[in-house]
């Protein structure tokens, strides 16, 4: 987990002076410090050069191996947090942080392909890991008829994350379509549009956003009239299991251009498709063709996977300047761990090195075949400057999957867990993860160091929370730490 200088500084003062300050002057000093930080953050904010970063992902799929892998009969819930755990460091490094929800959220009977309705499960944790955008325009939006249009919104918006792309009405898209995201002092407007829905309908008030250009081209004129800085339009198009984009794509990649958008994120292929960063009209743009897929229970060779898309934008003296743009590789891979079986999410690491046989010997020659394919593709086809990123063994990433492939200290919370992940101030130090008896387990912090656990441990008990323990987390079980 990655904390701020003030949080380390807390924790490093709980240790070593083995003392719990009062909770009212510990929260006063965090309160001020907040305070502090925060007026700083505003300054930034208003600074001529402001930042902002953008990472995408693909199609977030849930096939019947999936549901069936993820239920979890001891609690009779759906596990998936421990399948993004790799992921998530990487997700955290970025400011929004957007997925294509390719499944509908229309309650039981569950059922994957051809008509999806997912747990809810999936959203939960989509958020818990930090995606703060999420899609819902794509060719199984209707795979439930209304009800799956209607009960997919309210899911995602009782776990308060925006979201964008289907609507109840015409007065709910005029209110809050384009979705506008506002951070560091920049203003985004995010667009998302498929090419259909397998030819089902939903009936009036409500809508699906569909690839048209009329249409597309009058939300980009209404998102400049409200002023924004950047447009991006996320596209759901183009032919399945095909490496390249066609023609489809082609035409209305330029509609979106020439209306005046500054990205294009597609998606649906299911593969990797390559990443173009070009100049058109003396403008640099960003085009991704496909993401491919972020997790699915797909097994043929070049749908095991997709990347990771990242992109960073400047605001130098009121202009948008394009930045940094990069990917991971990652793959999905099964494997069942205690009463779980989880769908990891896997970028290019040598994971086998912290823990023997995590990836068996089958397995890690079909992700080093996906990783040798997409990288040929790219290779051969990307266009601009678009860098590969790999995690490196030492950086922070790398130590924090050394930990979760070898063990590391944590602070158990058995009161109010559930409540403490999803408050969007508090959410970020928490964790959740199942061991192998199914036990559903809620973590804060993670440490090499018993003594630095123990200092985190005392903050939260200063913060008022209840029922901590401090514990040790390896592959083989959760074993609690006596002083």
């Amino acid at each position: 987990m990655t904390y701020s200088p003030l949080h380390t500084k807390i924790l490093n003062y709980s240790t070593t002076t083995r003392t719990r300050l009062s909770k009212l002057r510990l929260l006063s000093k965090v309160l001020l410090a907040f305070l502090t930080l925060n007026v700083g953050l505003f300054a930034f904010g208003q600074e001529e050069n402001a930042q902002l970063s953008f990472l995408f992902v693909g199609d977030v799929m849930q096939h019947d191996g999936q549901i069936q892998a993820a239920y979890n009969s001891k609690t009779k819930d759906y596990e998936y947090d421990d399948g993004f755990k790799f992921v998530k460091p990487i997700i955290d490094q970025y400011d929004i942080r957007i997925a294509n929800l390719e499944v509908t959220q229309a309650g039981k009977p569950f059922k994957g392909y051809p008509q999806f309705s997912a747990p809810d499960e999936i959203s939960e944790t989509l958020v818990n890991v930090g995606f703060n955008v999420i899609l819902t325009s794509n060719n199984h939006s209707c795979d439930r008829g209304a009800k799956g249009v209607l009960r997919t919104l309210d899911v995602l918006d009782e776990l308060g994350v925006p979201h964008t792309g289907t609507f109840r009405n015409q007065a709910e898209r005029d209110k809050n379509y384009p979705l506008i995201v506002e951070k560091n002092g920049i203003k985004v407007a995010m667009l998302n549009y498929t090419y259909g829905t397998n030819g089902l309908s939903v009936a009036k008030p409500l809508i699906i956003n569909y690839i048209d250009s009329v249409i597309i081209k009058e939300d980009i004129a209404k998102a400049k009239a409200m002023n924004v800085d950047y447009i991006i339009c996320n596209m759901h198009w183009g032919k399945e299991y095909k490496p390249l984009p066609n023609s489809y794509q082609k035409r209305y990649e330029a509609v979106c251009y020439r209306a005046g958008a500054d990205m294009v994120i597609g998606g649906h292929p299911h593969v990797v498709q390559p990443i173009e960063r070009k100049e058109i009209n003396k403008e640099e743009k960003l085009t991704i063709w496909s993401l491919g897929n972020f997790v699915s229970n797909m097994q043929t060779r070049t749908t095991r996977g997709g990347v990771m898309l990242g992109a960073h934008i400047e605001k130098k003296k009121g202009k948008i300047v394009l930045g940094d743009v990069n990917h991971h590789f990652v793959y999905v891979m099964k494997r069942k761990e205690g009463a779980i079986t989880q769908y990891y999410i896997l970028p290019d690491f040598n994971y086998n090195l912290h823990r023997v046989d995590f990836i068996s010997s089958v397995e890690a020659t079909r992700m080093k075949d996906f990783f040798a394919d997409s990288r040929k593709l790219y290779n051969a086809e990307n266009i601009g400057a678009v860098e590969e990123k790999i995690v490196d063994p030492s950086s922070s990433i790398g130590l924090t999957y050394k930990q979760l492939l070898t063990s590391y200290y944590s602070v158990r919370i058995t009161s109010n867990g559930s409540e403490l992940m999803t408050n969007k101030t508090l959410g970020h130090y928490f964790h959740r993860t199942v061991d192998l008896t199914g036990l559903r387990n809620y973590l804060s912090g993670m440490y090499f160091d018993k003594l630095m656990a123990k200092g985190h441990l005392n903050f939260l008990a200063d913060c008022g929370i209840e029922g901590l323990s401090l514990v040790l987390v390896t592959p083989e079980g959760i074993k609690i730490v006596t002083e």
